[in-house]
């Protein structure tokens, strides 16, 4: 129900309940209640503006009331770290994809070859960190986030 339409039903009730108790205590012959005219319509208008206002307190704190959104939930971070060693002729392929955190480390040495790439979230909060290190023939091939193969030697 909108806010609007509370207000409408807050207000409506309270001056519902404002002529109902104005009514009801100057039609009832009570006896403690004043016998002129005058005097009882007084009453019977006290009474209902008495009434109306506690009704239109609750339903005004009701209908003031703002429905908060519920927040979505934060994707759990991921942390993805990769560690790896070639030597002679070893080849060490590493990726790596959707963490919001990705490390990768490598080495090679002699003949050893390292491919490495590695892709953040789609959400923007990532970060993509490599790593390598080769000596002697060994070769590096590493991409990133945006897929663009770099060298590194």
């Amino acid at each position: 129900m909108s806010r609007a339409v509370r207000w409408v039903v807050a207000g409506v009730a309270a001056l519902v309940t404002f002529g109902g108790g104005a009514a009801v205590v100057r039609a009832l012959p009570w006896g403690w209640l004043p016998q002129e005219d005058g005097a009882r319509l007084d009453t019977a208008l006290g009474f209902g503006a008495l009434a109306g206002t506690a009704v239109l307190a609750g339903l005004g704190w009701w209908a003031g009331r703002e429905r908060q959104p519920v927040p979505a939930p934060a994707p759990p971070a991921r942390t993805l770290v990769q560690t790896a060693t070639a030597t002679d002729d070893g080849e060490v392929r590493q990726s790596g994809g959707g963490a919001t955190h990705l490390e990768q480390h490598a080495e090679a040495s002699d003949s050893g070859r390292i491919l490495q790439s590695g892709r953040g979230t789609d959400a923007g909060h990532e970060r993509v960190e490599q790593r390598a290190k080769a000596t002697g023939r060994g070769r590096v091939e590493q991409s990133g986030h945006d897929g663009l193969p770099g060298q590194g030697a």
